[in-house]
Protein backbone atom coordinates (compact mmCIF):
# COMPACT_ATOMS: atom_id res chain seq x y z
CA UNK A 1 0.00 0.00 0.00
CA UNK A 2 1.47 3.45 -0.74
CA UNK A 3 0.49 4.71 2.97
CA UNK A 4 1.87 7.55 5.71
CA UNK A 5 0.58 7.58 8.75
CA UNK A 6 1.55 10.39 10.91
CA UNK A 7 2.29 10.25 14.54
CA UNK A 8 1.06 13.28 16.34
CA UNK A 9 2.94 14.34 19.31
CA UNK A 10 4.66 17.28 21.16
CA UNK A 11 7.64 15.85 22.14
CA UNK A 12 10.28 13.20 21.79
CA UNK A 13 8.70 9.28 21.79
CA UNK A 14 9.58 6.32 20.76
CA UNK A 15 7.91 5.62 17.28
CA UNK A 16 6.98 2.22 15.80
CA UNK A 17 9.48 0.42 13.96
CA UNK A 18 7.78 0.71 10.49
CA UNK A 19 8.77 3.08 7.81
CA UNK A 20 5.31 4.39 7.00
CA UNK A 21 4.85 5.32 10.41
CA UNK A 22 5.82 8.94 10.41
CA UNK A 23 6.35 10.72 13.78
CA UNK A 24 5.25 15.13 13.52
CA UNK A 25 5.79 17.55 16.23
CA UNK A 26 2.45 19.10 17.05
CA UNK A 27 2.47 23.14 17.28
CA UNK A 28 6.73 23.37 16.58
CA UNK A 29 5.64 27.05 15.37
CA UNK A 30 4.55 28.14 18.98
CA UNK A 31 7.34 26.20 21.61
CA UNK A 32 11.12 26.41 21.88
CA UNK A 33 11.06 22.09 22.82
CA UNK A 34 12.71 20.65 19.68
CA UNK A 35 12.42 17.31 18.39
CA UNK A 36 14.11 15.05 15.96
CA UNK A 37 10.55 14.79 13.89
CA UNK A 38 9.10 16.48 11.15
CA UNK A 39 7.48 19.35 12.43
CA UNK A 40 3.75 21.00 11.45
CA UNK A 41 5.94 24.11 11.09
CA UNK A 42 6.75 23.92 7.40
CA UNK A 43 4.87 24.10 3.65
CA UNK A 44 1.33 25.26 3.91
CA UNK A 45 0.36 24.84 8.10
CA UNK A 46 -1.27 26.32 10.71
CA UNK A 47 1.46 25.46 13.43
CA UNK A 48 0.73 28.64 15.26
CA UNK A 49 -2.72 28.66 15.67
CA UNK A 50 -1.78 24.05 17.68
CA UNK A 51 -3.21 25.69 20.83
CA UNK A 52 -6.73 26.11 19.89
CA UNK A 53 -6.32 23.46 17.04
CA UNK A 54 -4.69 20.82 18.71
CA UNK A 55 -3.71 17.59 17.00
CA UNK A 56 -5.81 19.46 13.97
CA UNK A 57 -2.58 21.66 12.94
CA UNK A 58 -0.69 18.17 12.07
CA UNK A 59 -4.07 16.68 10.12
CA UNK A 60 -3.92 20.55 8.32
CA UNK A 61 -0.20 19.34 7.35
CA UNK A 62 -0.73 15.93 6.31
CA UNK A 63 -3.83 17.26 3.77
CA UNK A 64 -2.16 20.25 2.67
CA UNK A 65 1.90 18.86 2.34
CA UNK A 66 1.32 14.73 1.29
CA UNK A 67 0.50 14.55 -1.81
CA UNK A 68 1.77 11.31 -3.18
CA UNK A 69 0.37 8.84 -0.61
CA UNK A 70 -2.70 7.03 -1.56
CA UNK A 71 -3.85 6.82 2.17
CA UNK A 72 -3.40 8.70 4.68
CA UNK A 73 -3.52 8.75 8.68
CA UNK A 74 -3.64 10.26 12.02
CA UNK A 75 -2.65 8.56 15.32
CA UNK A 76 -0.96 9.78 18.24
CA UNK A 77 2.44 9.04 19.76
CA UNK A 78 0.55 7.02 22.74
CA UNK A 79 -3.13 5.62 20.87
CA UNK A 80 -2.25 3.16 17.74
CA UNK A 81 -5.26 1.30 16.14
CA UNK A 82 -5.53 -2.43 16.91
CA UNK A 83 -4.41 -5.05 14.24
CA UNK A 84 -6.44 -6.87 12.09
CA UNK A 85 -3.79 -9.20 10.82
CA UNK A 86 -0.73 -7.89 10.32
CA UNK A 87 0.58 -6.55 13.50
CA UNK A 88 4.06 -4.60 14.80
CA UNK A 89 5.57 -4.78 18.03
CA UNK A 90 8.95 -3.13 18.21
CA UNK A 91 9.76 0.65 18.53
CA UNK A 92 12.77 2.87 17.90
CA UNK A 93 14.73 3.63 20.71
CA UNK A 94 18.19 5.33 19.41
CA UNK A 95 19.36 5.71 16.49
CA UNK A 96 22.97 6.26 14.42
CA UNK A 97 24.42 6.25 11.23
CA UNK A 98 24.88 2.79 11.82
CA UNK A 99 21.83 1.01 12.78
CA UNK A 100 18.44 1.40 15.11
CA UNK A 101 18.08 0.40 18.69
CA UNK A 102 14.67 -0.97 19.08
CA UNK A 103 12.75 -2.23 22.26
CA UNK A 104 9.69 -4.26 22.29
CA UNK A 105 6.68 -2.70 23.13
CA UNK A 106 2.63 -3.13 22.50
CA UNK A 107 1.43 -4.69 20.04
CA UNK A 108 -0.26 -2.85 17.28
CA UNK A 109 -1.47 -2.37 13.59
CA UNK A 110 1.03 -2.56 10.95
CA UNK A 111 1.34 0.15 8.14
CA UNK A 112 0.20 -2.57 5.76
CA UNK A 113 -2.83 -4.12 8.07
CA UNK A 114 -5.29 -1.51 6.54
CA UNK A 115 -5.72 -3.43 3.30
CA UNK A 116 -9.66 -2.67 3.72
CA UNK A 117 -8.76 0.60 2.01
CA UNK A 118 -7.84 -0.72 -1.10
CA UNK A 119 -11.09 -2.12 -1.74
CA UNK A 120 -14.91 -1.19 -0.05
CA UNK A 121 -13.44 0.30 3.17
CA UNK A 122 -13.41 4.45 2.63
CA UNK A 123 -12.04 5.51 5.77
CA UNK A 124 -11.15 3.64 9.10
CA UNK A 125 -12.34 5.44 12.45
CA UNK A 126 -11.57 4.78 16.43
CA UNK A 127 -14.78 2.59 17.61
CA UNK A 128 -17.43 4.59 18.66
CA UNK A 129 -17.82 5.77 22.43
CA UNK A 130 -21.17 6.30 23.65
CA UNK A 131 -21.79 9.15 25.47
CA UNK A 132 -24.94 9.76 25.94
CA UNK A 133 -26.36 12.47 24.13
CA UNK A 134 -23.70 14.50 22.27
CA UNK A 135 -25.08 18.05 22.69
CA UNK A 136 -25.18 17.32 26.51
CA UNK A 137 -22.03 15.42 26.48
CA UNK A 138 -20.19 18.86 25.04
CA UNK A 139 -21.59 20.69 27.74
CA UNK A 140 -21.23 18.79 30.43
CA UNK A 141 -17.25 18.87 29.21
CA UNK A 142 -17.01 21.90 27.66
CA UNK A 143 -19.18 25.42 27.09
CA UNK A 144 -22.54 23.82 25.75
CA UNK A 145 -22.83 27.69 23.57
CA UNK A 146 -20.02 26.74 21.15
CA UNK A 147 -22.14 24.57 19.54
CA UNK A 148 -24.53 27.12 18.43
CA UNK A 149 -21.97 29.31 17.29
CA UNK A 150 -20.97 26.08 15.28
CA UNK A 151 -24.72 25.56 14.16
CA UNK A 152 -24.92 29.45 12.78
CA UNK A 153 -21.97 28.92 10.58
CA UNK A 154 -23.29 25.23 9.39
CA UNK A 155 -26.55 26.98 8.15
CA UNK A 156 -24.68 30.39 6.77
CA UNK A 157 -21.88 28.51 5.04
CA UNK A 158 -23.20 24.81 4.49
CA UNK A 159 -26.67 25.00 4.92
CA UNK A 160 -27.19 21.43 3.23
CA UNK A 161 -25.60 19.99 6.52
CA UNK A 162 -27.68 21.61 8.99
CA UNK A 163 -30.35 18.87 9.54
CA UNK A 164 -27.67 16.67 9.88
CA UNK A 165 -26.22 18.55 12.25
CA UNK A 166 -29.73 18.60 14.57
CA UNK A 167 -30.08 15.23 13.94
CA UNK A 168 -26.66 14.21 15.34
CA UNK A 169 -26.65 16.71 18.10
CA UNK A 170 -30.49 15.69 19.36
CA UNK A 171 -30.27 12.42 18.54
CA UNK A 172 -27.04 10.44 18.30
CA UNK A 173 -25.54 8.84 21.51
CA UNK A 174 -22.44 7.87 20.48
CA UNK A 175 -18.97 9.60 18.45
CA UNK A 176 -16.10 8.58 17.18
CA UNK A 177 -13.08 10.16 19.37
CA UNK A 178 -9.42 11.28 19.40
CA UNK A 179 -9.33 13.25 15.56
CA UNK A 180 -8.13 9.99 14.26
CA UNK A 181 -8.60 8.37 10.83
CA UNK A 182 -7.08 6.30 8.19
CA UNK A 183 -8.64 6.93 4.83
CA UNK A 184 -8.32 7.03 1.14
CA UNK A 185 -6.96 10.71 -0.03
CA UNK A 186 -9.48 11.82 -1.89
CA UNK A 187 -11.69 10.93 1.21
CA UNK A 188 -9.43 12.58 3.86
CA UNK A 189 -9.23 16.01 1.45
CA UNK A 190 -13.19 16.17 1.45
CA UNK A 191 -13.59 15.71 4.69
CA UNK A 192 -10.67 18.27 5.59
CA UNK A 193 -11.74 21.02 3.19
CA UNK A 194 -15.47 21.16 5.16
CA UNK A 195 -13.83 20.54 8.35
CA UNK A 196 -11.42 23.21 8.33
CA UNK A 197 -14.09 25.80 6.13
CA UNK A 198 -16.26 25.91 9.12
CA UNK A 199 -13.22 26.17 12.16
CA UNK A 200 -11.32 28.74 10.00
CA UNK A 201 -14.63 30.54 10.15
CA UNK A 202 -15.08 30.66 14.04
CA UNK A 203 -11.12 31.07 15.08
CA UNK A 204 -10.59 34.81 14.38
CA UNK A 205 -14.54 35.42 16.94
CA UNK A 206 -13.85 36.57 20.77
CA UNK A 207 -16.13 34.61 22.42
CA UNK A 208 -13.60 32.22 23.73
CA UNK A 209 -10.54 34.45 24.22
CA UNK A 210 -11.17 34.07 27.80
CA UNK A 211 -11.24 30.17 28.65
CA UNK A 212 -8.52 28.62 30.36
CA UNK A 213 -6.47 26.71 28.85
CA UNK A 214 -7.50 23.34 28.13
CA UNK A 215 -10.95 24.90 27.11
CA UNK A 216 -9.07 26.99 24.83
CA UNK A 217 -8.41 23.88 22.66
CA UNK A 218 -11.94 24.15 21.61
CA UNK A 219 -11.62 23.36 17.46
CA UNK A 220 -9.75 19.71 18.94
CA UNK A 221 -13.20 19.32 20.70
CA UNK A 222 -15.45 20.56 17.82
CA UNK A 223 -14.19 18.83 15.40
CA UNK A 224 -14.55 15.07 17.40
CA UNK A 225 -18.40 15.89 17.20
CA UNK A 226 -17.94 17.63 13.63
CA UNK A 227 -16.78 14.24 12.01
CA UNK A 228 -20.03 12.21 13.01
CA UNK A 229 -22.48 15.45 11.18
CA UNK A 230 -20.03 14.85 7.83
CA UNK A 231 -20.36 10.79 8.14
CA UNK A 232 -24.28 11.25 8.63
CA UNK A 233 -24.37 13.64 5.75
CA UNK A 234 -22.11 11.19 3.76
CA UNK A 235 -23.59 7.94 4.76
CA UNK A 236 -25.05 7.15 1.54
CA UNK A 237 -21.76 6.99 -0.57
CA UNK A 238 -19.26 5.98 2.27
CA UNK A 239 -17.83 3.05 3.79
CA UNK A 240 -16.65 3.23 7.27
CA UNK A 241 -14.39 0.97 9.33
CA UNK A 242 -13.97 1.10 13.31
CA UNK A 243 -10.60 -0.44 14.85
CA UNK A 244 -10.15 -0.32 18.78
CA UNK A 245 -7.63 2.19 20.10
CA UNK A 246 -6.10 1.92 23.50
CA UNK A 247 -3.90 3.85 25.18
CA UNK A 248 -0.56 2.72 25.73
Amino acid sequence: MNIKIYIASHKEFNPPFDRNYVPIQGGKALTKTQTSFQGDDTGDNISNLNKNFCELTVLYWIWKNDLSSDFIGLVHYRRYFTKLHYGIDKYITDKNEADLILTDGPEIAASNDFGELEHEVDLILPTRQHVGNILQNYGACHHIEDMYVVRQIIKKIHPDYLDAYDYVMQNLTYMHSYNMIIAKREILSEYCEWLFNILFSMKDMTFYKNYDDYQQRIFGFISERMCNVWLLKNRHRICIGERNVPSI
